[in-house]
């Protein structure tokens, strides 16, 4: 049984996965579920001790995650898919896809920090802005 227990531990450790706790893709996909339903919630998936943290906690959607990734218009229902292709180095790349006015697919690259058993995002660049994004 050890031996199965430390088998599991070191494939997960290998691919970037948590045996308890929140891998790096399970994060990323949390925050894929907060663009498509609950956006002033994304700021959770975070390290606490960004310097944007403050901001994403307290500022409206619309001055951050809306001008980022802008919603779907209505009638339009296209949600954000977030493909993560790399999960081997703390920060990782992904596609990203959506609405129209998304104009994907984009490239995120996604920076994590580890604390504790947990994969936290530290800070995000998104193709077609000059800056990062979250930093």
């Amino acid at each position: 049984m050890k031996n199965v227990m430390l088998a599991l531990a070191v494939a997960a450790a290998l691919s970037g996965c948590a045996i308890f706790g929140t891998s790096k893709a399970e994060r990323v996909m949390r925050l894929e579920t907060d663009l498509n339903e609950s956006r002033q919630y994304a700021y959770q998936n975070f390290d606490p001790s960004i310097n944007d943290y403050l901001t994403l906690a307290t500022q409206n959607p619309n001055y951050t995650w809306d001008v980022w990734f802008p919603p779907a218009e209505w009638p339009e229902t296209t949600l954000y898919t977030i493909s993560v292709e790399d999960t081997g180095t703390d920060s990782i790349r992904a596609t990203v896809n959506g609405p129209t006015d998304f104009a994907g697919p984009r490239t995120l690259t996604v920076s994590l920090v580890r604390v504790g058993l947990e994969w936290y995002i530290s800070g995000l660049e998104l193709s077609g802005f000059a800056l990062p994004i979250v930093d």
